[in-house]
């Protein structure tokens, strides 16, 4: 008799533990806050102002931020635990690079911190983006984003079978081109370019001066937003009479890709329409 108590207490015991468990995967976080730039666009494009309770300060600042005009409509943090703790979260997305101290700091006062890498190529990017729908439940929303970007894909890849790559460079501030192993090279190849900077064997980033960039002769020089709209040496280089006489076409993207997921779809957009347009 007392055995079978005792599994009868056990299973209730276990069963109400499972039941708690349960129940706290499906709450919906309603104070959610952002110490990463790069997740704040996809909260600001995936779920209600309502539940967004802040988001990290730079996400305001249109040289680094595609939705900077929206998220100055929110409060905004620095990414401290003084802006973060006094507002008691419900979640607080975080990203590779935020301070893992902030990070143990706020488990230890019991916050719930949920830690999103960067997607390393287009392809992860479908995957970051359900997942981060999932952690801030909107997986539908996420789910239509992901088959959006998907789809860009699959047109880029069978848009690029009947065209000659356009060799160029792709161009960031201080005068440094992006080369193998990138999310950008490879949005640049597969939207119909050839990146010259993989012939100078050019992996990640690197500056390369105004004399090696027109030996190259490049037929296109890709800018993104925030290297146009700030003072750089890419934008003076572009500007240079030797490039000019060249016929250099400047393609410029709506947007940094510092942050890709959630303007990968729009950026791809661009560069296919641009390439349509060139006489190549």
């Amino acid at each position: 008799m007392r055995n079978i108590r005792f599994v009868l207490a056990f299973a209730l015991t276990f069963f109400s533990f499972i039941q708690a468990t349960c129940a706290e995967e499906v709450v919906t976080a309603q104070r959610i806050v952002s110490i990463n730039l790069c997740l704040d666009a996809l909260l600001i494009k995936l779920v209600e102002p309502a539940r967004v309770d802040s988001l990290y300060y730079l996400s305001a600042n249109p040289q680094f931020s595609s939705v900077a005009e929206q998220a100055k409509k929110y409060n905004l943090n620095r990414g401290l635990a003084e802006d973060i703790v006094p507002r008691n979260p419900d979640l607080v997305l975080a990203g590779t690079f935020t301070s893992s101290d902030l990070r143990a700091l706020l488990k230890q006062l019991n916050f719930r911190v949920e830690l999103l890498d960067l997607p390393r190529n287009l392809d992860d990017i479908s995957t970051h983006i359900r997942r981060f729908g999932d952690l801030v439940s909107r997986p539908a929303e996420a789910e239509v984003m992901a088959q959006e970007l998907e789809q860009k894909l699959a047109q880029l890849d069978e848009a690029r079978k009947t065209i000659k790559p356009v060799p160029g460079f792709w161009y960031s501030s201080n005068g440094v081109v992006i080369g193998s192993d990138t999310v950008e090279n490879e949005l640049m190849t597969r939207a119909g370019f050839h990146n010259l900077a993989l012939d100078k064997n050019i992996v990640g980033f690197r500056q390369l001066d105004l004399e090696e960039l027109i030996l190259a002769q490049p037929k296109v020089i890709i800018l993104e937003a925030s290297d146009v709209q700030a003072f750089s040496l890419a934008q003076e280089y572009v500007e240079h009479p030797a490039l000019r006489s060249n016929h250099v076409k400047i393609i410029r993207l709506p947007s940094t890709l510092s942050c890709v997921a959630p303007v990968a779809a729009d950026a791809i957009e661009s560069l296919m329409q641009q390439r349509k347009s060139l006489p190549y």
